[in-house]
């Protein structure tokens, strides 16, 4: 299951589906939402979804349309999602560094994280993604709000997204820290 409409600006959120993630934080934040700016919207929330949380956010959605839970997908089910997404949310209220942000900065899509992530030290807020305090569902539906109402920035934001992943998540750049470290454990011989 992906997104159902091609004309609304689409939320992802991956992770299993529990406390430590956040994901009842982001249903309150899309509650908050004006009913004609969340008509705009699409939101899918992709990961193990059997934990007693996840029971009580799909009893939770039943009145809210806009989000769909669709279970653990496989990798190139992922990559499809990811390929289709406009903007990812982090609304982790704990998560030191959660890959599925890296993921998405890797295909350009900018994240909505909060400050709990370690993700969120890479961001500069307005910049190449957006920061919310951990736990403020207020401001989190602001940062929502705001993405709808600048579809056009958030297409310049996944492109200054990359340059983050490119300079802090790459492969080259894991292989020139772990040479860097190594050099620093052995000395310079």
């Amino acid at each position: 299951m992906g997104f159902r409409s091609k004309d609304k600006i689409h939320f992802v959120t991956i992770g299993y589906i529990e406390w430590r993630k956040g994901q009842d934080l982001l249903i309150d934040a899309i509650r908050m939402l004006p009913a004609e700016l969340r008509e705009k919207c699409e939101f899918l929330l992709v990961g193990q979804d059997s934990s007693v949380m996840a029971n009580e956010i799909r009893e939770t959605i039943k009145d809210i349309p806009q989000v769909n839970m669709c279970g653990k997908v496989d990798r190139e089910k992922l990559k499809e999602i990811l390929n289709d997404v406009d903007v990812m949310i982090c609304p982790s209220r704990e998560d030191p560094m959660p890959t599925v942000a890296a993921e998405a900065m890797a295909f350009g899509v900018p994240c909505i994280l909060s400050d709990a992530t370690g993700t969120a030290g890479y961001v500069t807020d307005g910049l190449d993604g957006l920061v919310f305090a951990s736990e403020n569902k207020t401001q989190l539906s602001k940062k929502i709000v705001w993405c709808v109402e600048h579809i056009e920035d958030i297409k310049q934001m996944g492109k200054a997204t990359e340059t983050v992943f490119n300079n802090h998540f790459s492969v080259n750049v894991f292989e020139e820290n772990i040479l860097t470290l190594v050099k620093d454990m052995i000395g310079d011989a």
